[in-house]
């Protein structure tokens, strides 16, 4: 006899039909779980960055906060270096542009000769010097005798020296003595004229003898400007310096 299978057709099959059915759905869904979990994956490390970049930025913030109120802390030292560096370079223009009067006086004293006697000694202070020639005029307010501690950068000191000498040559002698002084640039004799024998000298003053009656004057070195003073300080700061280098 031949077996006879009594189960209907469309269910010998339909085991194999819902369990392929039920494959593809399992698929599908891990798929889509696939998807989410490295959704989340991005998404987490997305946070994780936005969460360092903050925090970085706050300590960045943070240090900047402490280096403005450490600049701010040292703003009075700041200005008060500017101030010291501006009142040592006002200092040293004024002490370069300086004329050492008593450092003349001493001068005069040690090359005029014994042969030549100073009735009247008067200081001005010229104009400034063009073309190497001095102005004669005065400055306002300087009187005969009398001479000022400090003159103006750029000015030409200027002395006048009225008096008696025992002979013509010894008026020579003093003027190549005179040239010898530290920083003496030129010595003009104005006038050199024998006195009278009653001791009348032309109003230059009371010579006696006949004794010649003598003018001269003697002008200085310009005095550096401001900006040669400058340069001059600058230059001396370099060199100081550099010396101290080893």
């Amino acid at each position: 006899m031949r077996a006879v299978n009594l189960i209907p057709a469309e269910q010998r099959s339909g085991g194999s039909v819902g369990a392929g059915r039920s494959g593809g759905a399992a698929y599908a869904v891990m798929v889509v779980l696939g998807g989410f979990a490295l959704l989340a994956f991005l998404y987490g490390r997305a946070d994780h960055q936005i969460s360092s970049g903050r925090a970085q930025a706050a300590s960045l913030t943070a240090e900047a906060q402490r280096a403005q109120g450490e600049t701010s802390r040292l703003a009075p030292y700041t200005s008060f270096i500017a101030l010291r560096e501006q009142r040592t370079s006002a200092v040293s223009e004024l002490v370069d542009s300086r004329f050492d009067w008593a450092h003349v006086f001493h001068e005069f004293g040690r090359v005029l000769p014994p042969e030549v006697s100073v009735t009247s000694l008067t200081g001005t202070i010229g104009g400034a010097a063009a073309g190497g020639s001095a102005s004669n005029a005065p400055a306002a307010g300087k009187s005969s005798g009398t001479v000022a501690s400090a003159t103006p950068p750029g000015s030409v000191p200027l002395f006048t020296l009225v008096g008696c000498a025992t002979s013509q040559p010894a008026v020579a002698l003093m003027l190549d003595r005179l040239r010898l002084m530290d920083g003496a640039s030129t010595v003009t004799l104005q006038s050199s004229t024998k006195s009278s024998s009653s001791g009348s000298g032309g109003g230059t003053g009371a010579c006696v003898g006949g004794q010649p009656a003598y003018t001269v004057q003697v002008a200085f070195d310009a005095l550096p400007t401001a900006a040669m003073a400058r340069a001059g300080t600058r230059a001396s700061a370099v060199s100081t310096t550099t010396g101290g280098v080893r």
